[in-house]
């Protein structure tokens, strides 16, 4: 028989098995010709599921769904009205100044509230650590007292002008002041010609920060 298919010997109580396969068997496959199973392969390894397997009905399911950390934003800081409208108040002599220069050649601008608002809501957030409708009426606050002052020191520096052809000489002093209030009272015609000016300065002071402090009060509704 040309094929030893098993031999077992005992030798001091154990048992070897050897077996002797023909020349043409291929491996994987027995003495017969009948081809083995592979061996499974364990090498590598399952990929990792996304999460525990815990059924829905269980105490841990909710649990082991819940997030590590709170959701970002759920804190916010405290707003200090206090220091940002303090902050915000710079935005006023910068505006006034603005104003006067543009004053000075015989112009009217809505760029100057448009920046006054900008700048007050720029100081007043660093000055507070945020903004909320609060914040945005004290902005709206300071771009309308800019635009007051501003006119009024527009009308200042026409009469300091008038006294005067150096008109930063007379910061200091009440001369503009006292000519102001003499007109005030005994000239009749000096309101009239500062209506028509005050009234394109209100128009073009809205249109300057109508819609800066529109996207504010937008922003900042469910605060």
């Amino acid at each position: 028989m040309s094929q030893t298919i098993a031999a077992a010997v005992h030798i001091g109580g154990n048992m070897t098995e050897s077996t002797n396969l023909p020349e043409n068997t291929q491996p994987g496959s027995n003495a017969y010709g009948a081809t083995q199973r592979p061996r499974p392969q364990f090498g590598i390894s399952a990929p990792e599921s996304s999460g525990p397997q815990i059924p829905s009905w269980h105490p841990e399911a909710n649990h082991s769904q819940a997030p590590a950390w709170p959701p970002a934003g759920s804190t916010r800081a405290a707003e200090n009205v206090v220091r940002g409208t303090l902050f915000a108040l710079a935005a006023l002599p910068i505006g006034v100044a603005l104003w006067l220069v543009i004053w000075s050649f015989g112009w009217m601008t809505s760029l100057v509230t448009f920046a006054a608002a900008a700048m007050a809501a720029r100081f007043y957030v660093m000055g507070a650590g945020g903004l909320s409708r609060k914040g945005v009426w004290v902005v709206a606050g300071i771009t309308a007292a800019t635009a007051i002052l501003s006119f009024v020191s527009g009308v200042w520096l026409d009469a300091a002008k008038y006294i005067n052809s150096q008109p930063l000489s007379l910061i200091a002093s009440s001369k503009p002041w006292d000519l102001i209030n003499y007109n005030l009272a005994h000239n009749p015609n000096f309101l009239k010609s500062y209506v028509g000016d005050f009234s394109m300065a209100l128009l073009f002071g809205a249109l300057g920060c109508f819609f800066t402090l529109r996207r504010m009060f937008a922003a900042t509704r469910n605060s």
